[in-house]
C-alpha cells in the first residue's frame, strides 16, 4: 500500500466524496454548509484542482452523470480503493499526531465515524502520549532549569506547556466520554 501524504484540502475533499459521490458545485455547497472553511483552506476555485489531483493519484474517479432537469451532464467524483485507505490513514494520523495543527485535528475530529472504535483509542492514545511527551520536553528547557534566562523566552516555554497540557486535559476527557458511550 502507498504511503499517501495529503493535505487538509485534499483530505477534507476526499472525506465529503468518500461519503457519496459528488460533483464541484455539490462539494461548494457541503463546505459552506458545514462551515468547513472556518477549518479548512478550501477555495472555490480550488475544488476541481484538487479533485484533477486526487483522480491523478489513484484516489478518485470520475464519470458524467446527466443532470436532473435541463443542462449539460456533471462530471461527478467518488473515492477509489486506495482512496478510502488513504482517508482512513489521513483522519487517524489527524487525530494521532499532536503537532499544533488544529485544522488538521479537526479535520480528523469530522471524520471520526469513519475510524472504529479500537482505532479511536489508538489515536488518541497516541496523540496523549505525544503531548505528555512535549510537555516534558518543554519543561526541562533551560529557560526553567538555568538561573537568569530571558523571562520572555521563559514566557514562552511556559505558555506553550499551558496551551498544550490544556489540550492534553480535553484529549484525555474526550476518549474518557468516547469510550464510556461507545461500548
Amino acid at each position: 500500500m502507498i504511503e499517501y501524504n495529503l493535505t487538509n484540502a485534499e483530505l477534507a475533499i476526499l472525506s465529503l466524496i468518500a461519503e457519496q459521490p459528488r460533483h464541484g458545485y455539490e462539494l461548494e455547497q457541503v463546505i459552506e454548509e458545514r462551515g468547513m472553511r472556518d477549518w479548512t483552506e478550501i477555495a472555490f476555485s480550488s475544488i476541481y484542482f484538487i479533485l484533477k489531483g486526487l483522480v491523478k493519484k489513484g484516489l478518485a474517479d470520475s464519470a458524467l452523470r446527466p443532470a436532473a432537469a435541463r443542462g449539460p451532464a456533471k462530471k461527478v467524483f467518488t473515492a477509489t480503493k486506495n482512496g478510502y485507505q488513504a482517508l482512513h490513514n489521513g483522519i487517524f494520523n489527524a487525530i494521532a499526531m499532536a503537532d499544533h495543527d488544529n485544522q488538521r485535528f479537526l479535520l480528523g475530529l469530522s471524520c471520526l465515524p469513519l475510524l472504529s472504535r479500537p482505532e479511536v483509542e489508538k489515536a488518541f492514545q497516541e496523540r496523549n502520549a505525544s503531548l505528555s511527551k512535549k510537555i516534558k520536553t518543554f519543561s526541562t528547557h533551560p529557560a526553567f532549569t538555568t538561573p537568569g534566562f530571558p523571562t520572555h523566552v521563559h514566557a514562552m516555554f511556559d505558555y506553550s506547556i499551558a496551551l498544550i497540557q490544556t489540550e492534553l486535559d480535553w484529549s484525555e476527557r474526550f476518549l474518557d466520554s468516547y469510550l464510556k458511550g461507545h461500548s
